[in-house]
């Protein structure tokens, strides 16, 4: 069953700064992921965050399996992603 994505204003910034192929890419690929969360994202260490790789980029989110919801946190260059949350 299918996740509902959500995305914080923060990711939405982020989003607009980046290249409008990049973006679209994110936005299409995390529509795909929200299929199967599991599959696609990577959990981080030392926190309760995933990872899901596109590229260059990273995109940051917050899974919750009982509400059955992904909440899109940070979307940045893999130089940079990691250390906006820390």
């Amino acid at each position: 069953m299918k996740y509902r994505v959500y995305w914080t204003r923060t990711a939405l910034k982020d989003l607009k700064r980046m290249d409008v192929k990049a973006a679209e890419r994110v936005i299409e690929l995390v529509e795909e992921a929200s299929q199967n969360p599991l599959r696609y994202f990577k959990k981080l260490r030392a926190t309760p965050l995933y990872s899901l790789r596109i590229g260059a980029y990273r995109v940051i989110a917050s899974i919750d399996h009982a509400k059955r919801s992904v909440v899109v946190l940070v979307v940045e260059h893999r130089r940079r992603a990691y250390r906006r949350i820390g």
